[in-house]
């Protein structure tokens, strides 16, 4: 779907040297017709409560396309079979109109690591198949935690504190690995609603780990085979308390995540995250895909998780 949207991208381009106005329709008989394809998206985990496969179709460059909404989102296939198999073992996922993907709960198909599956989706003529090895999960050892003061310009207002947390592991050694660090804090931020009342409200805030707009989710062991790797560190930016100091948050804990995962799950994510939607003078780039006879990712993580109380 995103070899689609580039691809118009570049049409655009190419309209200003033509010698056709920006005002004018193009031919469609003069675009190269593209084939519609089947889309699926897919992860296995063995820490995840629910297996759950997405399944669309490509849009189209020109025309109205009745596999899209009128806000241009793609409506997911609900009449499609998806087949999941490993080790002579198979089982045919339902498909669940509430999440709008094909799910199976991992008590019905277990998912190991090290142990490879293979995914196959079939509509009407088409087939499309891919595979996944799940990797081992990778311990955190340690979470270095600090905090920074944001400046603020109101002096009678203490300058809020932004929290950082920085995760800390070491790498197996001898094969070539990919990670994916993350995290998210649990709070409540108590509001006034009238004289002497409050009420408390529960939020969740991801922690970004982001560097001068440059992502520093992503991580692998080029150079450092075998060694303890630090991560970048994830910020909880502190909006609440610059907001009104009489109406303060609660945090409650943290959660920090490192994603051992698949070159696959490695290289699709940072390209969707690298993709730059707003900026149609981007340099268009491909987005990988695995997908035999279509277009996606079908990849395996397995997450190791630490909980921090506050």
């Amino acid at each position: 779907m995103k070899h689609i949207r580039i691809f118009g991208l570049i049409l655009f381009a190419l309209g200003f040297y033509s010698c056709e106005t920006l005002v004018n329709d193009v031919d469609p008989d003069r675009l190269p017709r593209t084939d519609r394809k089947l889309v699926v998206h897919g992860y296995l985990s063995p820490q995840d409560t629910l297996i759950a496969i997405k399944v669309y179709y490509s849009t189209q460059v020109v025309g109205n396309d009745p596999y899209l909404t009128g806000n241009g989102i793609p409506i997911p296939l609900a009449n499609a079979s998806v087949t999941l198999s490993t080790q002579g073992k198979s089982a045919k996922l339902s498909f669940n109109g509430e999440l709008d993907a094909y799910t199976i709960k991992p008590s019905e198909f277990p998912i190991i690591e090290g142990q490879t599956y293979t995914l196959k989706v079939e509509r009407d003529d088409q087939i499309a198949e891919s595979s996944c090895t799940v990797p081992r999960a990778v311990a955190i050892q340690q979470v270095l935690q600090d905090s920074v003061e944001r400046s603020t310009s109101n002096p009678g207002i203490t300058p809020p504190k932004d929290y950082l947390y920085t995760l800390v592991w070491t790498d197996p050694v001898g094969q070539k690995n990919y990670y994916r660090v993350g995290g998210y804090v649990y709070l409540t931020q108590r509001t006034q609603t009238s004289q002497g009342k409050f009420i408390d409200y529960p939020n969740f805030s991801n922690l970004s780990f982001r560097d001068n707009n440059r992502s520093r989710e992503f991580i692998d062991d080029q150079d450092v085979d075998g060694v303890q790797i630090t991560s970048g560190s994830g910020r909880f930016f502190n909006y609440y308390s610059s907001i009104n100091t009489n109406s303060p948050f609660t945090l409650h804990f943290v959660e920090v995540s490192l994603i051992h995962c698949e070159k696959t799950y490695y290289d699709y994510h940072q390209a969707i995250q690298n993709f730059d939607r707003d900026n149609p003078f981007a340099e268009p780039s491909l987005i990988p895909s695995n997908i035999k006879n279509g277009l996606g990712c079908f990849a395996a993580y397995s997450r190791s998780s630490i909980v921090i109380k506050k």
